[in-house]
């Protein structure tokens, strides 16, 4: 005997493509919109050829020299706290992977921080309900992943053979796409109360944001770009940027997007000079 109607679409909506599919149809709303080229490609795989590991990423969107790599996450009831130790306020930087491949040159690639508009909250804590303290940070874990499968993906456009336009690098954005509400709590460490590792009530700051910056010490395949002299400048050195989007607010933030150079690239194309800096000819 047939499932009714009802099981069927019960059965379709228990899984996430249906979510999946929404994010790429906003997505393909703003190229019509804006009259853009933005190639989407979904369910793209991806291989670690050094662990054997391997995945699927949902959405690849390439716009010019960016990639956005989106992990869409649907949530039930979800509420997603970022906390804020410092009450920091918004960050422009975000720590991305770029590539570069210029014919007869060494192919380049590296994590460095560029500025990144519009501008967001930047977190390295993430606090999710129903997640004890022995499970391992639902976050971190999927940003695990998320940055593995970005690396690979860099890989394979690299041995493509795809050169860099007038010494632009491509730059890869990591992103967490969700239905789940997003709020900050900004606060003073010493409001913490040191007897119960609780922040009392009345203390702290809260607050509901579009997207954030969830940025801290997380795996990659990658190798130190620049030897590290002690243990902080190492972490710093692995420090990765995964953008985590309330889907409500995808369409305005993505078409408010720019990236450029941080610190000590000033203006487009730094490649080169980062080329003379390694000694590459």
């Amino acid at each position: 005997m047939p499932e009714s109607e009802e099981s069927v679409r019960n059965l379709i909506n228990a899984s996430g493509f249906l979510f999946q599919l929404r994010v790429e149809h906003a997505i393909r709303t703003i190229t019509d919109r804006h009259r853009s080229v933005w190639t989407i490609a979904r369910e793209h795989r991806w291989v670690d050829p050094t662990s054997g590991t391997e995945g699927f990423v949902d959405l690849v969107v390439e716009h010019g020299a960016g990639r956005m790599v989106i992990e869409c996450k649907r949530v039930q009831d979800g509420n997603w706290i970022f906390l804020i130790p410092d009450k920091r306020d918004r960050m422009s930087r975000a720590k991305l992977l770029w590539t570069h491949q210029q014919a007869q040159r060494k192919d380049l690639s590296g994590w460095d921080d560029f500025h990144v508009a519009p501008s967001s909250p930047e977190s390295a804590f993430c606090t999710v309900r129903g997640q004890g303290e022995r499970d391992v940070p639902m976050l971190e874990r999927i940003s695990g992943i998320l940055l593995r499968s970005t690396e690979q993906l860099a890989n394979e456009e690299l041995a493509l053979g795809r050169p860099s336009i007038n010494g632009t690098p491509h730059v890869y954005y990591p992103m967490i796409i969700t239905n789940a509400a997003l709020q900050v709590c900004r606060f003073d460490p010493c409001d913490i109360d040191p007897l119960t590792g609780q922040l009392p009530e009345g203390e702290g700051e809260f607050e509901s944001v579009p997207f954030i910056r969830f940025r801290k010490n997380l795996s990659t395949s990658s190798s130190f770009q620049r030897a590290p002299s002690d243990l902080k400048q190492a972490n710093t050195e692995y420090e990765r940027t995964v953008f985590v989007i309330n889907i409500a607010e995808l369409t305005n933030i993505l078409t408010e997007w720019e990236v450029g150079p941080f610190d000590r690239f000033t203006s487009w194309p730094w490649i080169p000079a980062r080329q003379q800096e390694s000694g590459d000819t």
